[in-house]
């Protein structure tokens, strides 16, 4: 219920400048020490400062290591979670993107079309929103997210953000 909650309401972002790459690693430091025994390993890039709200970013951040430790759980102990940031430009539009990818056994293709949406899930304890919030975050920061198998093993997650101010909802 309190999933559902949380995904079903809207709240109003309170966005700030902040330093993605900062909020990265305080992230990861919480899950550098983890039963899987995963290592993670970061990449950061990105040299400018974004407009977002830091507790929903903090809250995606968490959802997608969670996410990513869960489905390495499944082949034993090991491997790696990377997270990547850097700026890209599109249609002249900078964005911030942020990068997850790990060594899992990746995403059953006949999910990838559906792996954001509510109630989707492979866990048998999971409520299926974990990543739709994560997806619902990115959205109300005027974003965008995709994910795919990678190339060799393993899961990619890939978010783009706008480096500008979303626009919030007034409640």
């Amino acid at each position: 219920v309190n999933a559902f909650s949380e995904y079903a309401k809207a709240p109003a972002l309170a966005v700030q400048d902040a330093d993605l790459n900062q909020l990265v690693l305080n992230v990861v430091d919480l899950y550098r020490t983890n039963e899987q025994h995963v290592a993670l390993h970061t990449d950061l890039h990105l040299e400018q400062r974004v407009r977002i709200d830091v507790n929903r970013m903090r809250q995606l951040l968490v959802n997608l290591i969670k996410n990513a430790l869960e489905a390495m759980s499944e082949q034993g102990v090991g491997g790696t979670v990377r997270i990547s940031t850097r700026l890209i430009n599109e249609k002249n539009q900078p964005f911030a993107e942020l990068t997850l990818t790990d060594s899992g056994p990746g995403i059953a293709p006949e999910l990838l079309p559906r792996l954001f949406d509510p109630y989707v899930t492979t866990k048998h304890k999971g409520t299926g929103l974990g990543l739709a919030i994560v997806k619902k975050i990115v959205e109300e920061h005027g974003g965008q997210i995709s994910a795919r198998n990678h190339e060799t093993e393993g899961a990619m997650i890939t978010l783009q953000l706008p480096l500008r101010a979303p626009q919030t909802k007034v409640v």
